[in-house]
């Protein structure tokens, strides 16, 4: 019995390590690939906006007037860009050049003079491409601080700048230092770093390391994580590295920000898979420990119980045997706890007390036997006629049993055969008669147990078989075995003797016998092995069932204790935890009393344990006729369920105060597109309760025209993929921009919703368009300057094309400009650009576009023209405006101007070969005089 149960419970204990092992595992593996991946991801993500911040800011420097024009002084622009580094540490060296790649001017005057045609940076900023990769320093190695002696790594963003004619007058270069890429990985990873051992590695477009553990420095990988990534993958998956180990990695690639392009940096985080499946072996070892100390302790209490139940009866057992053998008169008494040893003892004493008596009697009856027997033998020629008559009866009786009866001599050969035994064994009665029982319906195995029986019983004239009830295996007539119940009589007959046997066929009903201890065996662990207590009553209220897991959450086994002491026995209380439970409230006398419980909360308050909170469910039990047989109660625990509720719940509270109270709107949303939660800054915005939104449709919320305009982004979002949109939205406060992100929420591979975050980069968009403004607007006149230029020309050409109409464009300057400034200062330069852009543009339709390109260089563009005529009749009255003399401060003063006309009406038309022949144009009305115009047709 102990190593029964000791390997049942290893078996369960053993099914379990495997269970929750692999489905432990699988978790654990899925969530730190999920974090390891957003962790990835996040860190891309910060080093493109920070890439973006800089690649910014060096374009806006490159477009400064304190930096590029050449009339301001070299300290005034070093002071500028020493001002920048001091406000933003990371660039390691700002710096100007001329077109030849001389330095002129730099930050602490680091490498002024020096030759720097030959960078990289230099040639590439002439190519439009103002990016350059990680590399060691060169020239800056020696000027910089290295305290540690590490060797300086930068990466390059530069720039070409203009002068005021438009052209190319050098580059603006700057050297940001790699360590504020090491800050960004520091500032995401670092302290996850620090507790679980994960790994940081950036890496270039190529795959190189540039940051990572210094075993990979500089060291070129081609993991499939990192090919997965440069597919444009973010994710995670398991995978061996060149150190022999597996790790858990998560990548992710970095796609640039905005204008910014990007480097093609990959970002990997990986984890050893022996930290990531570190609790999931110490919770397989504590089950491992768990059930083997279980199953010896379990084992050791059933070897206890079984000892101490069968001593007594081993004691009986020797009694018994001497008492056989003559050796003793009664049997001494025994100490047990079992009533039944008691009362076998008494049992066999009383029994060997009638022997004794019966002894006294035979003694006493042998004295009138001699007397009776001549009595007898009248009587017996009298019987014999009797007898015959009675074996007819028997013979009738026995030929019609039910059972088979085998008559065996003493030689054990079949004397006696019924129809009955016919048809169980096969074996006609002419066929039995006259064989050996052995042969006939013995099976095989069991043949010289069965003939070493008969041997005793001739040597000693008695057997332990007869007179009872025995279930044995017979044999048919094919040597099929059966299982068959057998009742044997003997019958003396003087000097020999007869045996008779009953046989009746039990194999249906021992195969039923069987299923039912199969059934009962397997309710019985199921029982013991399921976490629910199950306790069953009978209708009398005595306890019959109460399995493990109830003895476990009462702290005690069952007793018989009357039905109104179960409250105070068993520690049952209301589930406030305090009011004890009265009799009528206690759910396994309720389910008694015919009523359907389902999931009653209960208290179970044990003396040395903690309370258990339980749920409740039972009913009666009936039998086939409906008769009430008593009352089942199930009880599950919900103890941990309940903390877990509570720990929940109040998780849940921080978490619903920290996001109401972010100026960001935060939301997750299913797969019906309904929500399941929204922060309180949808209030604020838009004072929409967030209590009114769950379980609405995005659609029910926000009506259908926005509904429709984010609907592919929605869709896109849902099926798995990260969105990045800007929307213009209305609310109580007026219009905003915002920025939406949405992540899918990916569980086993299927998209089951998104999260949704709306950040309000209004300030941001106005300020981005402020300096756009800023950038496309000369600051003197007004008007769009050379960049703007380029591209309202490019897109007047597209639309004379589209609609087919000619095009003008003029070029102007102001006569003996330099005179001006020469004679009357710069101050009365600037009002005459003033004024003559204003003249300039009330002399054109809104339609046309007029530019101020550098110094006292205008464009204006003409469109929907259908004759050249038409551009000779703006450019006319454009001379017209400037009859009347100019007012300045030193009196009034005649300003003339020049124009040149390049008129185009065929398709396609060259850009550049347009400005030229305005430029030529212009030199020609110069040539010609001044204060003209002269026309180019492109037709001729």
């Amino acid at each position: 019995m102990a190593a029964t149960v000791a390997g049942v419970m290893l078996l369960l204990t053993f099914a379990t390590l495997q269970l929750v092992g692999h489905t432990l595992t699988k978790q654990v593996e899925h969530e730190i690939g999920d974090n390891l991946a957003e962790l990835a991801f996040q860190t891309t993500d910060k080093l493109d906006r920070g890439m973006y911040e800089r690649y910014r800011e060096v374009k806006l420097m490159a477009e400064r007037h304190e930096i590029t024009d050449p009339a301001v002084p070299a300290e005034t622009k070093r002071a500028v860009l020493d001002s920048m580094q001091d406000t933003h540490p990371y660039y390691a060296w700002i710096g100007l050049t001329d077109n030849a790649g001389k330095v002129k001017v730099a930050t602490k005057h680091l490498l002024e003079g020096a030759d720097v045609s030959r960078r990289p940076w230099f040639t590439a900023a002439y190519q439009n491409s103002y990016l350059h990769d990680v590399h060691e320093a060169v020239l800056l190695a020696r000027f910089l601080p290295n305290p540690r002696g590490e060797p300086k790594r930068f990466f390059d963003i530069a720039f070409p700048y203009y002068g005021k004619d438009g052209t190319i007058v050098g580059v603006l270069g700057t050297h940001l230092s790699w360590q504020w890429a090491g800050e960004v990985e520091r500032s995401v990873l670092r302290p996850l770093a620090e507790r679980k051992g994960v790994d940081t590695l950036i890496l270039s477009k190529g795959g190189a390391v540039l940051l990572g553990p210094k075993e990979y420095a500089d060291k070129v990988l081609h993991q499939d994580s990192l090919l997965q990534a440069q597919r444009g993958g973010n994710g995670a998956q398991i995978e061996t590295w060149p150190d022999g180990k597996r790790y858990l990695v998560g990548y992710s690639r970095s796609l640039g920000h905005r204008s910014y392009p990007g480097l093609g940096w990959t970002v990997l985080v990986r984890q050893p898979l022996d930290e990531a499946y570190q609790p999931v072996e110490a919770l397989k070892d504590k089950i491992l420990w768990s059930g083997l100390g279980g199953a010896a302790l379990v084992a050791l209490l059933v070897w206890a119980l079984a000892r101490d139940i069968t001593q007594p009866l081993r004691t009986i057992t020797r009694h018994a045997d001497a008492l056989q053998a003559g050796n003793a008169h009664d049997i001494p008494p025994i100490r047990s706890r079992l009533a039944e040893v008691q009362i076998l003892q008494s049992a066999l004493n009383a029994l060997l007390g009638k022997v004794r008596l019966n002894e006294q009697g035979l003694r006493e009856l042998n004295a009138t036997l001699e007397a009776r027997v001549l009595e007898r033998t009248v009587e017996l020629h009298k019987a014999v006629d009797d007898t015959r008559k009675s074996e007819q009866r028997v013979k009738a009786i026995i030929d019609t049993a039910l059972d088979a009866f085998v008559g065996v001599d003493a030689q054990g050969r079949i004397t006696d055969w019924n129809p009955r035994a016919e048809e169980i064994f096969g074996w006609t009665r002419a066929e039995a008669l006259g064989r050996t029982v052995t042969e006939t319906i013995i099976p095989p195995r069991l043949r010289e147990g069965h003939d070493n029986g008969m041997r005793r019983f001739s040597l000693s004239a008695s057997s332990d078989v007869v007179g009872k009830r025995l279930q044995l295996s017979a044999m048919r007539r094919h040597g099929d075995e059966f299982p068959v119940e057998m009742t044997i009589g003997l019958i003396n007959a003087g000097d020999t003797h007869f045996f008779g046997a009953f046989i009746q066929d039990i194999s249906v009903r021992k195969r039923i016998e069987d299923e039912l201890a199969r059934e009962r065996e397997l309710l019985d662990a199921v029982l013991d092995s399921i976490d629910v207590g199950v306790v069953v009553c009978s209708r009398e209220g005595a306890i019959s069932v109460f399995n493990r897991a109830a003895r476990e959450i009462h702290g005690l086994a069952p007793a018989q204790v009357p039905q109104d002491q179960w409250a105070g026995h068993y520690d049952l209380f209301m589930p406030d935890g305090r009011t004890p439970m009265r009799k009528e409230q206690i759910p396994l006398l309720r389910a008694m009393h015919g009523e359907l419980l389902e999931n009653i909360e209960v208290v179970v308050k044990p003396k040395q344990a903690a309370p258990r909170h339980l749920l409740a469910s039972g009913r009666a039990l009936h039998a086939a006729d409906g008769t009430n047989i008593g009352a089942v109660i199930a009880l599950k625990d919900v103890t941990a369920l309940k903390e877990s509720a509570r720990r929940l719940e109040a998780s849940e509270r921080r978490l619903r105060t920290i996001t109401d109270n972010l100026p960001v709107l935060i939301a997750y949303i299913d797969r019906a597109e309904r929500y399941q939660f929204a922060n309180g800054t949808y209030e604020k915005w838009y004072g929409i309760a967030p209590a009114d939104m769950i379980g609405k449709s995005v659609k029910d919320v926000f009506g259908e025209e926005m509904y429709l305009r984010d609907q592919p982004f929605l869709r896109q979002n849902l099926g798995g993929q990260a969105i990045r949109f800007e929307a213009e939205v209305a609310g109580p406060d007026g219009t905003k921009t915002v920025e939406v992100v949405g992540i899918p929420d990916m569980q086993d591979g299927k998209c089951v919703g998104t999260y949704v975050l709306s950040s309000d980069i209004s300030e941001a968009k106005q300020h981005q368009e402020m300096l756009n403004r800023i950038a496309r607007t000369d600051s003197l006149t007004g008007l769009p300057n050379r960049r703007s230029y380029d591209e309202r020309l490019a897109e007047a050409v597209q639309r004379a094309q589209r609609s087919g109409h000619a095009i003008a464009l003029m070029f102007l300057d102001v006569d003996h400009f330099k005179q001006i400034n020469d004679t009357l200062g710069h101050a009365v330069g600037d009002a005459v650009l003033a004024e003559f852009a204003q003249r300039v543009k009330s002399s054109v339709r809104i339609t046309d576009t007029v530019c101020r390109l550098a110094g006292d260089e205008f464009t204006v563009i003409l469109e929907r023209l259908k004759t050249v005529e038409e551009a000779s009749l703006v450019a006319a009255k454009i001379l017209k405006a400037f009859e009347r003399p100019f007012v300045l401060d030193g009196g009034e003063r005649r300003v003339s101007t020049s124009i040149g006309v390049a008129y185009a009406c065929d398709w396609p038309i060259d850009i550049p070969a347009l400005g030229n022949e305005a430029d030529k144009a212009l030199y020609t009305a110069k040539r010609e005089g001044r204060g003209r115009f002269a026309v180019k047709d492109m037709r001729a």
